[in-house]
C-alpha cells in the first residue's frame, strides 16, 4: 500500500476541474495515451473532491481499484483464494435447488434482476452496487484485504490466451477452454446468438477455478435454477476484443458521449439510439463475449463466470472516468425501470430505491451514484 498512499499525497494539493480535456490525435487514443491522460484526469478531480482525512472517505482511507496485471502475484492469489472461499461457503437462499454456495447466490440475484438491470435506468448503478457487494463478502466472509482488480480489455485484444487473466497460472483465473471444434460462445448475450470463432469453448483447463462446479443454468433450460452441476467452460475471443473492447472502443465512448443516456446507450449497443446503432455487441456485449464460453456468454448467469467481475470492473471504471470528467454535469440517471422499456414502466427517479436483497441492503439510487459517497470509498487508478 506504499505505492498508493505515496500517488494519494502527491494528488493531495490537486484542485478539481468542471470540465477535462477529451480531445486527442488518432494515434494517442489507439496507442492508449489518451485513456491514461483521462483516467488521471478523473483521478485528480475525484481526489480534489475528498478531504485528506477526518470521518467518512477520505484521501487517507478511500481505496484504489486496479487492473489486474498491477496487482503483485501474492495479491492475486489472494483474490483468487477468497474466491474460492466464497464458492465453498453456504448459500443463504436455501429454496433454490441449484444454489449451492455463497457465490451462487450472486448468480441467482442477477438472474432474477436481469430484465429490470440492463437497458434501463439502473444499468450502471446496479452493476457498481453488485460489484461492491462482491468485494464486501469476499472481505468479510474470506478474509481478503487487498485492491480489488478490473480487466482493461484492450491490452489483451490480439491475444487473450496471453493475458495475465487467463494464461492459466496460478496467478490468474485460469485459462481458456480446452479447444472445441466450432464451438459456441454461450447461450446468447444481449440478444445476440451463440458465437463460434474463439479458440477455446471447452472446459477451461488449467490455473484457478480449472477444478470450479457451475451449478446454475444455462438460462435456456426449462429450469434454469436448477441444480445442473458441470465444468466452467471459456471460449476466448480475440476478434470480438478488437472489434468491440480495444483501446479505442474504450475511449471512444467515454469521449463521445455528452450526457448519461447516451452514455449507458453507446456502451450497450442501445438499438434504440441512432448513436449506438452499428455499435454491434458494444463494450459491454465485447467484454463478455471475449470469455464467452458456459456462463460466461450467458446473459442471465454470466456472474458465474469469475471473470465477470473484472470485466463490469472495467465498466465501472468507464463510468467513473466519464462521471469524473465533468462531475458537476453527470450524476444524473437516464431511462425507465425495464430492459428497453419492455414492457413500459415509468422514470426511473434518483430517489427510487435499488433493491439487492437479500445480498445488500435497498438503497436510494443517489446513493450509488459516487464512488466516493453513499456506501462506496474507492477510486480507479
Amino acid at each position: 500500500m506504499g505505492i498508493v498512499k505515496k500517488l494519494l499525497a502527491a494528488l493531495a494539493a490537486t484542485t478539481l476541474v468542471a470540465a477535462q480535456d477529451t480531445t486527442f490525435t488518432q494515434e494517442q487514443v489507439d496507442s492508449g495515451e489518451a485513456l491514461k491522460s483521462l483516467s488521471k484526469q478523473a483521478l485528480d478531480a475525484a481526489l480534489a473532491r475528498l478531504p485528506e482525512s477526518g470521518e467518512g472517505c477520505t484521501r487517507e482511507n478511500v481505496r484504489v481499484r486496479r487492473e489486474w496485471r498491477n496487482l503483485p502475484a501474492e495479491m492475486r492469489i489472494k483474490y483468487t483464494d477468497a474466491m474460492l472461499c466464497l464458492q465453498a461457503a453456504e448459500s443463504i437462499n436455501t429454496e433454490i435447488d441449484g444454489a449451492k454456495s455463497a457465490y451462487d447466490d450472486f448468480a441467482v440475484l442477477h438472474y432474477n434482476l436481469t430484465p429490470f438491470v440492463h437497458n434501463s435506468a439502473t444499468f450502471l448503478t446496479f452493476h457498481r452496487y453488485y460489484i461492491h457487494t462482491l468485494e464486501e463478502q469476499l472481505r468479510t466472509k474470506c478474509g481478503y484485504d487487498g485492491d480489488f482488480p478490473y480487466w482493461e480489455w484492450g491490452l489483451d485484444c490480439a491475444d487473450p490466451q496471453k493475458s495475465p487473466l487467463f494464461d492459466g497460472s496460478e496467478t490468474s483465473l485460469g485459462s481458456d477452454g480446452e479447444p472445441v471444434a466450432a464451438s459456441p460462445g454461450g447461450g446468447g448475450f444481449g440478444g445476440f446468438p451463440g458465437m463460434g470463432g474463439g479458440s477455446g469453448g471447452g472446459c477451461v483447463m488449467k490455473g484457478p477455478f480449472s477444478n470450479y462446479t457451475v451449478n446454475l443454468g444455462p438460462s435456456t433450460v426449462a429450469e434454469p435454477l436448477a441444480y445442473n452441476p458441470r465444468c466452467i467452460k471459456r471460449n476466448l475471443n480475440g476478434a470480438i476484443c478488437a472489434a468491440n473492447a480495444s483501446i479505442r472502443n474504450t475511449t471512444d465512448v467515454i469521449t463521445s458521449a455528452p450526457n448519461i443516456e447516451l452514455f449507458q446507450a453507446i456502451i450497450q449497443g442501445d438499438m434504440r439510439y441512432p448513436e449506438a446503432r452499428g455499435l454491434g455487441m458494444a463494450s459491454h456485449g465485447g467484454g463478455h463475449f471475449t470469455i464467452g464460453g458456459d456462463p460466461g456468454g450467458d446473459f442471465y448467469f454470466s456472474p458465474l463466470e469469475p471473470a465477470f467481475f473484472q470485466h463490469h470492473g472495467q465498466i465501472d471504471r468507464m463510468y467513473f472516468i466519464w462521471q469524473n470528467l465533468d462531475w458537476e454535469n453527470r450524476q444524473g440517471i437516464a431511462g425507465t425501470g425495464t430492459m428497453m422499456n419492455q414492457p413500459p414502466s415509468d422514470e426511473v427517479k434518483l430517489d427510487d430505491l435499488l433493491d439487492l436483497s437479500p445480498l445488500a441492503e435497498a438503497r436510494p439510487i443517489r446513493d450509488l451514484v459516487d464512488t466516493i459517497g453513499g456506501p462506496f470509498c474507492f477510486v480507479y487508478e
